[in-house]
């Protein structure tokens, strides 16, 4: 199986489990909800484990559900795979 098409297996299974656990458990797996009279808006990365990534928006933490992460990785190690493939295929037709 050629490069081309292990970026598309990939890309298409990053995007079934992002959206499957986007749709089933939610995007982010909880929020603090703070009220802040003036807000930075910055997005920043706060923490990544095992149980997700916390992003810092300026004035809550919200922790980002693993399974999206993961499928979000997969679908740009897709995007690169198949790009290396169309690369390939390309410069075999030379």
């Amino acid at each position: 199986m050629g490069l081309l098409r292990w970026g598309m297996l990939c890309f298409g299974v990053g995007v079934f489990v992002a959206s499957v656990a986007g749709v089933a458990t939610g995007v982010t797996l909880g929020c603090t909800e703070a009220f802040c009279e003036n807000p930075q808006p910055t997005l920043a990365v706060t923490g990544v484990s095992l149980s997700g990534v916390a992003v810092f928006d300026g004035c809550n933490t919200c922790q980002v559900n693993p399974a999206v992460v993961g499928g979000l990785a997969l679908i740009v190690v897709g995007v690169a795979v198949g790009g290396v493939g169309v690369v390939d295929d390309l410069r075999a037709v030379e």
